[in-house]
């Protein structure tokens, strides 16, 4: 009896994850990263389309960033979260490129998403943490977009 209860209670919570605010397609503008010229920090801008699913009690979300002219493609990015009420907190690991001094490095990012919904527009924030690099923390950076009709 236990069991058929238990499978009920997770079959019910599924339809409230993916009627989630952010269960969708978003056309984004975002910080890529940052150029460190002369000490000087300049913030990489970039747009892109994320795309978030419910999964379980999770929110999955896909960013694919659009080709830059001066830069190389960046493949997808897959973002995390935990379904809650109010903003989503996702958490993406990737790494970054760093080109110091001509020689050239790898590092890990940690970037943690905030992000929230306001009728068909979404707004946040990244913070990205850069492994083993002293001042690899940036402070959070604003992320909007509205929602795609397709």
């Amino acid at each position: 009896m236990t069991r058929a209860i238990t499978l009920l209670l997770v079959l019910s919570a599924s339809p409230l994850v993916a009627q989630h605010p952010l269960v969708g397609a978003w056309q984004v503008s975002l910080p890529a990263g940052v150029r460190l010229e002369n000490g000087i920090a300049t913030p990489i801008a970039a747009s892109g389309v994320l795309t978030v699913v419910a999964q379980g009690d999770s929110l999955i979300g896909n960013l694919i960033i659009d080709l830059a002219p001066e830069g190389p493609a960046r493949p997808p990015l897959r973002l995390a979260a935990l379904v809650g009420e109010g903003k989503a907190t996702f958490v993406s690991r990737t790494k970054a490129t760093i080109i110091r001094n001509g020689g050239q490095t790898e590092a890990g990012v940690t970037s943690t998403w905030t992000l929230g919904v306001r009728g068909d527009s979404l707004e946040g924030t990244v913070e990205r943490k850069l492994e083993g690099v002293q001042d690899g923390s940036q402070g959070p950076q604003s992320v909007t977009g509205k929602r795609r009709n397709s």
